[in-house]
């Protein structure tokens, strides 16, 4: 891992002696409840193991992050190095260089390695069936629009002798790959490859890019329509093209981008638009010039069954390709690669791993290779989700605090000599009672009736706002306490949110997640110290923009499913510092100017 971290422009140089300082543990202190006991008694024999199960970073960290015996969470530069930086660390030299919170951490070494891990999973499959093509890894540059991915792209290709490639679906988005492709002093290091929407000014300046440049640039043929355009510039401007056709494949999959995928697709041709193709790129004598097939699914691609069905009919249409007269040389299956966010089998986690992955697109082109007798292709995907997501950290703080409601003296008596006198003594002994109740269901139950019956009697006028006050306060004890008590299935799950400790943000959720509101996704996030401590509650995290979704609804933690509180250890300071994980793919291209909060520093 680089030795020094760089601020808006500012080197900051962390010694190595500090990579795996432990940090001096915090001392702890409990909230009391009203009559002056700890709300919670934790064991002591909680260990840091337990919070990464509890965090489920078994199935999401892939060994790029963990939790140090001191309770502080580390970062490692790939999988198995023993090399680690305390979170912590990285942050207080940031904000020694003058950065604050939200404090985005770019890791690109990780990005670096997760190009060579998903080679080396081709690799093996490669060799398993012994297939006898290549493969090429080709980043989406709309995943994350940083230069200093694309930079690592084109790194990884020179110093570790791996084939990768740049995808991109705009003209702003081919030039800023010009740019960068350029000013490695090898434009042809990496193919770019063309996709999207396409314009007489797109085309061109791909074409440009072949004949002035000597940039390895494919067009890739979207829209039928499009395929007359780039016969006229190629012709017009003397410049022989290479280019790709996509797909509009019958399979699809039912994730949230399953509509991109299918017949109902915007992009790709159809199998009579594709003989169209063939036909008239043989009438205009560029037929050689089509050296690539391409599809996508759509991103997340949960299943593994449906990579297997659209793997099957892309071979098929290749090779049909190919008798026609095609000589194409690539096939390009698109993204779709599947990340696991949450883990637990919940809606975000694939049912298969990126070596089944890589296993299962091989051993399919190999078929068609051995049974058509077609020579083999290049396979080229394009992983952005997979690749970048792990590389980026947001690192913010939150305010976490409920205020406790010491009674008044004029309180005291007319909950004596009040009407709702003997209403608070019997709501006093269920809550005294949750602390040891066998039945957390039972709690549960008497504790909802007593809050319903305390809204309904303030609403008639018999019982008084510090009355209703002190009934929330023992409804939010007893919820607090079945939490702890019972697993978050069921309704009991609610007890967990009912009971929770509001945490307020710094950051908005639609500027640096916004996925976590757009489309509902589980991103993890974890206390980055503390972790040798078993959590004493769970807190709802929410963001500082005033609208209601700004909320992080979905965590990553032990069980079946995604819960929507955070647990967390009290440590007396009101305080809390998060890191939310896997925030490196489309989260910072996507994300909006709600509120005016403006962008958040990056390190």
């Amino acid at each position: 891992m680089r030795s020094c971290v760089t601020v808006r422009g500012a080197g900051v140089p962390l010694s190595p002696a500090r990579w795996s300082q432990p940090l001096v543990a915090r001392e702890t202190s409990f909230p009391l409840s009203r009559r002056g006991q700890p709300r919670v008694l934790c064991r002591a024999t909680w260990t840091p193991r337990e919070s990464e199960e509890l965090y489920n970073m078994d199935d999401w960290a892939e060994g790029y992050f963990s939790v140090a015996e001191s309770g502080e969470l580390v970062v490692r530069p790939t999988k198995d190095s023993e090399a680690s930086h305390n979170l912590s660390d990285l942050v207080e030299a940031c904000v020694g260089a003058g950065a604050s919170l939200p404090l985005l951490l770019n890791f690109p070494d990780i990005f670096r390695d997760r190009i060579r891990t998903q080679h080396a999973c081709f690799a093996d499959a490669i060799e398993r069936y012994g297939y006898q093509g290549s493969y090429a890894c080709a980043f989406p540059v709309k995943a994350n629009h940083s230069g200093d991915l694309v930079r690592s792209v084109l790194s990884a290709a020179e110093e570790d002798s791996l084939r990768c490639s740049l995808e991109v679906g705009s003209k702003p988005e081919l030039l800023a790959a010009l740019s960068e492709v350029c000013a490695s002093g090898a434009p042809g290091c990496a193919q770019i490859i063309c996709n999207g929407f396409k314009d007489r000014k797109y085309v061109e300046l791909a074409l440009l890019a072949r004949k002035a440049l000597g940039a390895d640039v494919v067009l890739c043929v979207d829209r039928y329509e499009e395929l007359e355009l780039v016969i006229e510039s190629s012709s017009s401007l003397g410049v022989e093209p290479a280019l790709g056709v996509r797909a509009k494949l019958s399979t699809r999959h039912g994730g949230h981008w399953g509509a991109t995928s299918g017949p109902g697709s915007k992009f790709g041709l159809g199998a009579r638009e594709m003989v169209l193709l063939v036909r008239r790129l043989r009438d205009t004598g560029m037929l050689g010039s089509l050296r690539m097939l391409h599809f996508h699914l759509g991103s997340q691609v949960a299943e593994i069954s449906v990579v297997k069905r659209a793997m099957r009919e892309a071979c098929a249409l290749y090779a049909e390709l190919v008798s026609l007269g095609a000589p194409l040389g690539s096939l390009d299956v698109g993204g779709g690669l599947a990340l696991t966010y949450d883990g637990g089998g919940g809606p975000w986690t694939p049912d298969h791993t990126a070596q089944n992955y890589a296993n299962d697109v091989v051993a399919s082109v190999n078929d068609m290779c051995v049974q058509k007798k077609v020579d083999a292709p290049v396979i080229v995907t394009e992983s952005g989700r997979y690749l970048a997501s792990h590389h980026s950290v947001l690192v913010f703080e939150a305010s976490c605090g409920q205020p406790s409601l010491p009674p008044g003296p004029e309180a005291e008596t007319r909950a004596a000599g009040g009407a709702m006198g003997y209403f608070l003594d019997t709501f006093e002994e269920v809550y005294e009672e949750s602390a040891g109740a066998s039945d957390p269901e039972e709690a549960y139950a008497d504790a909802h009736q007593f809050r319903a019956e305390a809204q309904s009697a303030f609403s008639l006028g018999v019982m008084t706002l510090e009355e209703l006050a002190r009934a929330e306060e023992l409804f939010d004890g007893i919820m607090e306490r079945v939490s702890r008590r019972a697993p978050g299935v069921g309704r009991l799950e609610s007890a967990r949110t009912s009971g929770a400790v509001p945490c307020l943000a710094n950051l908005s959720v639609f500027r640096s997640a916004i996925d976590a509101w757009a489309v509902k996704q589980t991103f993890p996030l974890v206390p980055i110290s503390g972790l040798a401590e078993e959590p004493d509650a769970h807190a709802r995290v929410y963001d500082l923009t005033c609208d209601s979704d700004g909320e992080f609804r979905s965590v990553a933690t032990s069980g079946d499913a995604p819960s929507s509180v955070l647990p967390f250890r009290r440590d007396g300071s009101g305080c809390l510092t998060l890191g939310l994980f896997l925030v490196g793919a489309y989260q910072r291209s996507l994300g909006c100017d709600h509120n005016l909060l403006g962008g958040t520093w990056e390190a």
